[in-house]
């Protein structure tokens, strides 16, 4: 009977401090993300004004600063790395102007948020200001361009205290995914004495680039005391032969006692734990039944008290969600827990709301005994928030389709008009001229047409785009007296309207300028054009067997199409090199542009 009351006891321990863990953990994790979507509020504020909430920064930043210890600073570090602002600015004097592309731990980390737009979430590391912290860069986008970082140096340790209060009889140790220490709490002296109960969680952080963290949960005090108690009847067992069943009596007695007293002063402390948290926590059978805990929180998010809930089957779930609990059952069970799902409840007023759930399993080991810890957060305005942010997108959809359209037709219309004054013109040179006109109309109307048919209203692929280009030219010169070939390789590649349409008309003036001028004398001609990724940037290849092209003439001629060859060289800022040996060959360099000031983003 000792053995078997031990070993419950040892079995209740280990779920407490499982359970303790898996609360702090929840906790803690809670604790960061709420300061990163403060930082995230902050960020979006500049993001949507478009840069105009900068009036308002330094103020809203100091009220951040000044109300949650947890943020030592926040600074604001523009597009050129360069620290400009800093709240508090006392004591942070030193930061203004520091160039962080000179900080090697700092450098690269600030490169990659800029790069992929994620928040950038740094290990623990020592400051220029001084004492040690996290930094965290928040990148901030607006006209199109990367604009600079919110940057916020974080130092956790009071808002973890907090946590941590009334937990005593525990050692808790963070560390970050570097695996360095930043966060211990508690006596560490004795918990190495009880290895089989520590408890090891991963923290994860969300929507950042930071690897996971580590906390570990160490019992303390409260376990020193069942252990002292065996020693004590060990030592009766040898000092009292004659009173041996005695001992063994009070000793269960004493242990039971002791045992039984401290989970009850460990519960009370879980319990006030759960009540003030903000978000609503119950605990469900196998079946859906409230078992135990039915905070505050939850009477508050859902409209039933805590003795409506106890007993029955979640109030919450209606007759069109038991299908969905089961399949949410089924998964908890198998798997062990559910992370961060969505789902849509009701209030007891009959008026829906959107949660985010976790759930974990909390005692039990059969499927009859199996007890469920769930965690809900109330997330229906996040969620009208996004709905509006999707609307709000369509309808920014749907006008770009009809300005590129409307773009096309218009284009279309004066192409037709240029055609109906070409009729009245008995000059050849003049109609040609007109002709000309209406192939560069063209080239723009061709990228305003695929981007109306496609999904995409921001960029084309450039070789569906480029084939149908060549063969209008083709037909517009090809009289048949000449055999002239076009032969051309294109990488599927998609550019931004403000890359195509330069290059569109680049392609155009090449083009006719070879049909007019490389093959005066000749009756058959080749002409090769390819469009080919190298790293970052696009290399473009234009080639004929013609008369050539002087390089001289190119640089200093002041006829149009030269002119307009030059001037789009410049609009795509490529590199280039002529060729002019046995034929012609034209060749240039761009950065293919996703962002910046050559985009439409």
């Amino acid at each position: 009977m000792w053995l078997g009351n031990q070993k419950d006891i040892e079995q209740t321990h280990k779920k407490k401090v499982e359970e303790t863990a898996q609360l702090v953990t929840l906790q803690f994790e809670k604790a960061v993300q709420g300061n990163i979507n403060t930082l995230q509020n902050l960020k979006n504020r500049l993001q949507i004004t478009n840069g105009s909430y900068f009036d308002y920064w330094e103020y809203d930043a100091g009220l951040i600063v000044e109300q949650d210890p947890s943020f030592l600073f926040i600074e604001w570090i523009d597009s050129t790395m360069v620290i400009q602002k800093v709240q508090p600015f006392e004591g942070n004097e030193e930061a203004i102007g520091l160039d962080i592309s000179k900080l090697d731990y700092r450098r690269e980390d600030w490169l990659k948020t800029k790069k992929d737009s994620i928040i950038n979430f740094t290990h623990w590391l020592g400051l220029v200001q001084g004492p040690q912290a996290f930094l965290i860069d928040a990148p901030v986008f607006y006209d199109g361009t990367f604009q600079g970082t919110i940057t916020a140096g974080m130092n956790f340790t009071s808002q973890f205290d907090l946590v941590m209060q009334g937990l005593d009889q525990y050692h808790v140790e963070i560390l970050d995914d570097k695996g360095t220490l930043f966060y211990q709490y508690g006596e560490s002296a004795r918990a190495e004495n009880f290895p089989s109960y520590t408890i090891e969680n991963p923290i994860e952080l969300n929507n950042t680039d930071s690897g996971s963290w580590v906390i570990h949960v160490y019992p303390n005090t409260i376990f020193e005391t069942a252990n002292s108690s065996l020693g004590s009847y060990l030592n009766l067992v040898l000092g009292l032969a004659l009173s041996i069943l005695i001992s063994v009596i009070f000793y269960y007695m004493q242990t039971a006692f002791t045992a039984q007293k401290s989970s009850r002063h460990a519960n009370e402390k879980i319990r006030a734990l759960i009540e003030s948290s903000p978000m609503g926590i119950y605990a469900i059978d196998t079946n859906g039944v409230v078992r135990d805990f039915w905070n505050k929180a939850a009477e508050e998010m859902l409209g039933w008290r805590q003795e409506e809930a106890i007993g029955r089957f979640m109030p919450h779930i209606g007759q069109e969600w038991k299908d969905d609990f089961k399949e949410l059952m089924d998964i908890s069970l198998k798997e062990g827990e559910i992370k961060n799902k969505e789902i849509v409840r009701q209030r007891k007023d009959g008026s829906p709301i959107h949660m985010r759930l976790n759930v974990s399993k909390l005692v039990g080991n059969g499927s009859e005994n199996q007890q469920m810890l769930a965690i809900v957060e109330d997330i229906t305005k996040e969620t009208e928030y996004k709905k509006q942010l999707e609307n709000s997108v369509h309808e920014k959809e749907v006008l770009l389709s009809e300005v590129h359209h409307r773009v096309k037709n218009n284009l279309a219309i004066i192409v037709g008009l240029i055609e109906l004054q070409k009729e009245g013109v008995p000059d050849k040179k003049l109609q040609m001229i007109l002709k000309e006109t209406q192939n560069r109309i063209y080239s723009i109307s061709g990228v305003h047409e695929l981007l109306y048919n496609t999904e995409s209203f921001t960029e084309i692929t450039f070789g569906e785009y480029a084939v149908k280009l060549i063969d209008r030219i083709r037909s517009m010169f090809d009289s048949g007296e000449r055999n002239i070939s076009i032969e051309h390789q294109f990488e599927s590649r998609g550019l931004n309207i403000n890359q195509a349409i330069p290059l569109g008309l680049l392609m155009n003036e090449l083009i006719t300028n070879s049909f007019k001028h490389a093959f005066n004398e000749q009756n058959e001609g080749k002409i090769f054009i390819s469009f080919k990724e190298k790293g970052e940037s696009i290399e473009v290849v234009y080639q004929d067997n013609g008369k050539g092209f002087d390089k001289d003439i190119f640089e200093h001629s002041n006829t149009l199409g030269v002119t307009l060859i030059r001037t789009l060289i410049d609009q795509l800022n490529a590199d280039y090199t002529i060729q002019s040996v046995e034929g012609f060959k034209f060749t240039f360099y761009f950065e293919a542009k996703g962002r910046g000031a050559h985009s439409n983003l």
